[in-house]
């Protein structure tokens, strides 16, 4: 199941050291509503923004 991170403007994929990748959400920095980390898969978020160019990227 795919995640709405994937596609959200405010998701930016973070890499660690040793290659674990993690997906931040950058409105949680501004709003403490919303987790820093988000459990992946996020089916639902009323924070979601599309973001065109990542979606046009998944294509």
């Amino acid at each position: 199941m795919e995640s709405l991170c994937r596609h959200c403007a405010f998701a930016r994929e973070i890499i660690s050291g040793k290659g674990t990748r993690y997906l931040l959400c950058e409105k949680a920095l501004v709003d403490e509503r919303y987790r820093k980390y988000p459990p992946q898969p996020l089916l639902s978020c009323h924070g979601y923004t599309a973001s065109e160019a990542k979606d046009t990227e998944a294509e």
